[in-house]
């Protein structure tokens, strides 16, 4: 019940401990987004301090790619075109939670005002591993490459930016014809691959299937991080292919991230009359947010207070910005998407 209404203590009550209270708080850790961290160390080294506020835009150069058919011949007069580059701006986009407290909230509670303040806090944590995890997804969806190079074992659809691969034939060379396709499409090394549900289970079954089996399919693995991404399941489905039988997501390791920033006041911590600024470390990501609070006299009756209260007000945030690596190509981008049919 809200502000804790269902712990007063008008009958005898005992607390939930163990598997029953972990239960009802669970959430899923954020694969995806750690991913997003973990590819994120070798880009924009000193962004946090080119940003120095909210609404300051930072911007990036790289050069540029000029591809060419090589000449056949030496002259004395050759001339040739000059290089070029090219401009990056990550968007950054505030992620904020918000919980309130009453200072005499817990006067006449089961649970102590510190134990309502962790319960809050955990429920804070886990919405931000929830949603940072669907925001994840949804960029590396939405940022799937619109050409594909490669026209071996398998067919480019267009419309849904998905490589299709038949599964009565190739299932149980998906991995492979990943590995192969990205090759042709000019990426070597280390690939994280984001499954949707059904493609991550054929994969750690595939992965299973060693020398002492009748078929083995290990030597397929190697080169391959595959992340369960079960944001992927309903977004494959709904394409105009409506993709059930597994897909995945390809991306060269080093390509992509996430470049989180909370503001200069957060990070020195401000006190004014009745603002804090201030910083915490989710456990889970590992990252720093930004935790703003302020009181304000309040009637508390209505929120498990009392007539003559206090309300602090909690926000805590953190700005991201997804990134992927800039092609010069159109259309193209280093997401590639794969899928059984």
């Amino acid at each position: 019940m809200a502000n804790y209404a269902g712990s007063l203590l008008v009958t005898g009550q005992a607390k939930l401990f163990g598997a029953f209270q972990t239960a009802e708080l669970r959430y899923r850790r954020p694969a995806t987004f750690e991913a997003f961290l973990k590819s994120s160390n070798i880009m924009f080294p000193d962004f946090n301090v080119l940003k120095t506020r909210d609404d300051r835009t930072v911007e990036a150069s790289y050069t540029k790619r000029t591809s060419r058919a090589l000449g056949s011949a030496r002259s004395h007069n050759h001339t040739g075109n000059h290089g070029d580059s090219a401009i990056l701006t990550p968007s950054w986009a505030t992620k904020a939670d918000v919980f309130s407290m009453s200072l005499k909230q817990a006067d006449k509670n089961l649970y102590s005002i510190q134990e309502m303040f962790n319960n809050e806090l955990f429920n804070t944590i886990a919405n931000f591993a929830e949603g940072l995890e669907t925001a994840s997804a949804s960029f590396l969806f939405a940022g799937r490459s619109g050409a594909n190079l490669s026209t071996v074992e398998g067919t480019y659809d267009a419309t849904d930016k998905v490589f299709k691969v038949t599964e009565s034939t190739n299932g149980t060379r998906f991995a492979q014809i990943i590995k192969s396709n990205m090759d042709i499409n000019k990426y070597s090394g280390q690939l994280d691959v984001f499954c949707d549900t059904v493609a991550f289970n054929k994969f750690v079954y595939q992965m299973a299937q060693g020398q002492a089996n009748s078929t083995n399919l290990t030597f397929q693995f190697g080169g391959l991080n595959f992340i369960h991404c079960p944001d992927l399941n309903a977004s494959f489905a709904g394409l105009v292919g409506a993709y059930t039988k597994g897909s995945a997501i390809a991306v060269p390791i080093g390509t992509y991230g996430v470049l989180p920033w909370i503001p200069k006041q957060n990070r020195e911590g401000v006190d004014t009359s009745v603002n804090k600024y201030s910083t915490i470390t989710n456990p889970v990501d590992g990252l720093n947010y930004g935790v703003h609070t302020y009181e304000t006299r309040i009637d508390g009756t209505s929120v498990g207070g009392y007539t003559q209260d206090v309300s602090t007000e909690f926000q805590i945030s953190v700005d991201v910005a997804f990134v992927q690596a800039p092609l010069s190509v159109s259309l193209t981008t280093t997401f590639q998407a794969f899928s059984l049919i």
